[in-house]
């Protein structure tokens, strides 16, 4: 499971985890990026259509561009009053969700033909499910609008408008340049792409600054795994003007939202932009080699934004075409929430903080061999939220308690100690149903507190009386001797620890609190034993071997789920394991890459 935490403010404590950075690391930005159809998969099935409100603004907004009256100067009218086929304005939605945008469309304008695309299948299957869809005025499909050609769907230069509404901030500034040429490509010379998006400096921004969930410079992941861009207007008119797209209106709005009936204030920024394709600028042939470039590798242009908060003035912005600025700043005060989210429609809206905060620990269960866990654990996609990486269900955890699990004969009779418990305290539960007495330890304090919780969940099934919670900083004689005073100053059978040595500096304190806590024997008795299963993560097996040796451990058994074995003393130990776990470590080989098993007693 998880090391103890907490150990850097004190004197003479070691900082389990590396001090917090703005930024999270390279392993989370890469997995963000890599799972991001997933997380918003998983975003649209926890939430389907309840989520975002229908945007029934958009004729206010934006009525002229979807009106081919308008457009058309009424060339298009035919006999029956309507707009004829051939002359019936197209648009496509990029990242429509669940179609809050496509269907308030469809029923203002009779006229208009939508296409609707999200890289969420099951965005797209509720879209197909909504009640108004209809295949004649909708055609919805599936597109990672930064990968995938929008060509091979819908015609070039073929579209009127297209929509971006709150879709390409979810979108990694790299590839943004990607979507933008891909909706070029079936842009008509003369269309117009629409787009309103989060502007720097809104509240939602604000709060994921102080929780250490930043990407990038205004790029942010949420609680839930999906991430959010905050656009400046000088960085956002820079990605549009570098492929060749003007800017014909952009406006920062400020509002100031109030929710009476949850007692809160929102200070709310969104960017709401119109870019349109000059007809000069568009090539009549070679449209195949402008979608050629939507996944060619190309260096990106860099969007520099200061994150600066502008004042009212400084918000208000003008575009060439206009040549006058537009004050946007405006002050609401909502006497209907509902009302308020119509209006305004920040996607987050008065929601801010399911997507700013970080997730709670949320039930599941885990099936070890015949018993199960009931436990409040953070899914592993949120750690990031979480210094404290106890709150989660490691492998090595799930790999171990399957193994005691099965061999209770190892156990049996025994005071244990499982060190870097974890919130669950899997291996603790286990190690209960034979064992004399467990003590469960952990450094979080807040780890602990829900160790508390999930073992008055478990109280039906597993003997917890038998488990003694104990918080335990590793290094230290005042916590080592308080944790030894409550097992009647006597030391420990056997000490378990799952993923405990991935801190290089925590691993020599590891071993020195180890070896302090394990029973004393005569010449003859069965030697305590000090059982470690974890894979090499930030510190070598050498190191963590050379470390035991100087605590006073040697190496009884080492085993490893690979089966590498690189000579005689290797192939005697991994024999050593195998005779003491008769079951279960052929079902972790399967199961499990690259995971070992380490078994140490006192050298003396």
């Amino acid at each position: 499971m998880a090391a103890q935490t907490g150990l850097g403010k004190e004197p003479g404590k070691v900082q389990i985890y590396p001090d917090k950075t703005r930024e999270i690391s390279n392993y989370w930005r890469d997995k963000y990026e890599k799972d991001a159809k997933k997380y918003w998969d998983i975003f649209y099935k926890r939430n389907e259509n309840r989520f975002f409100k229908d945007r029934h603004y958009l004729d206010k907004e934006w009525g002229k561009y979807f009106n081919s009256m308008d457009i058309d100067a009424g060339s298009a009218i035919a006999d029956s009053g309507s707009v004829s086929v051939q002359h019936r304005r197209t648009v496509l939605e990029v990242g429509c969700g669940t179609g809050n945008t496509v269907f308030p469309l469809t029923a203002q304008y009779p006229d208009l033909f939508v296409y609707a695309c999200d890289f969420s299948p099951r965005a797209v299957d509720l879209v197909k499910a909504h009640e108004d869809f209809t295949e004649s005025r909708v055609k919805a499909f599936v597109c990672d609008a930064t990968s995938d050609s929008l060509v091979e769907t819908i015609s070039p230069a073929s579209v009127d408008v297209v929509t971006l509404v709150f879709m390409l901030s979810a979108v990694g500034p790299d590839k943004m340049p990607a979507v933008v040429r891909n909706v070029k490509s079936v842009l008509k010379p003369g269309g117009h792409i629409l787009l309103r998006d989060y502007a720097v400096g809104d509240l939602a921004q604000e709060r994921l600054m102080t929780k250490d969930q930043m990407i990038s410079e205004n790029f942010y992941v949420r609680g839930d795994g999906t991430r959010a861009y905050y656009f400046s207007e000088e960085g956002l008119k820079k990605l549009f003007a570098d492929e060749g797209l003007e800017c014909k209106e952009m406006v920062v709005h400020n509002r100031q939202l109030e929710n009476r009936a949850r007692k809160i204030k929102m200070d709310r920024r969104w960017i709401q932009s119109v870019f349109y394709l000059p007809e000069e600028r568009m090539p009549t042939a070679g449209i195949e080699s402008q979608v050629a470039r939507v996944s060619a590798p190309q260096k990106s242009p860099t969007i520099s934004e200061s994150g600066h908060v502008r004042s009212s003035a400084e918000s208000a912005s003008a575009c060439p075409e206009n040549g006058t600025s537009h004050e946007a700043t405006e002050a609401l005060v909502s006497k209907d929430p509902h009302e308020e989210e119509l209006i305004v429609d920040l996607s987050e809206g008065a929601a801010a903080d399911l997507f700013g905060g970080p997730p709670s620990p949320e039930p599941f269960e885990v099936v070890v061999g015949k018993h199960t866990v009931h436990a409040l654990c953070l899914n592993a996609e949120n750690q990031h939220t979480f210094a404290a990486t106890g709150f989660m269900l490691w492998e090595s955890a799930l790999a171990l308690a399957t193994l005691l699990a099965v061999n209770p004969s190892f156990l049996r009779g025994k005071t244990i100690l499982e060190v870097g418990c974890g919130s669950i305290g899997l291996c603790s539960l286990i190690a209960s149903l034979a064992a004399e007495k467990v003590f469960a330890t952990d450094g979080d304090s807040g780890t602990m507190d829900l160790l508390r919780e999930n073992l008055h969940l478990n109280e039906e099934n597993f003997p917890v009386q038998k488990i003694a919670p104990h918080k335990l900083y590793w290094g230290h004689a005042d916590e080592t001797a308080a944790l030894k005073a409550s097992n009647g100053n006597r030391g420990f059978d056997l000490i378990i620890g799952s993923d405990v040595t991935y801190v290089e500096a925590a691993v020599p304190l590891l071993f020195e609190t180890a070896r302090s806590l394990l029973r004393e024997t005569s010449p003859g008795a069965q030697q305590p034993q000090f059982l470690l299963c974890h894979r090499i993560r930030g510190v070598s097996e050498s190191e963590i071997l050379s470390a035991a040796a100087a605590h006073g451990f040697r190496v009884e058994g080492l085993w490893t789920s690979d089966g590498y074995v690189a000579g005689e003393v290797d192939r005697r130990r991994r024999s050593n394991i195998e005779l003491l776990f008769k079951e279960g470590l052929e079902d972790i080989a399967t199961k499990h890459n690259s995971l070992r098993l380490l078994l140490l007693t006192p050298s003396s």
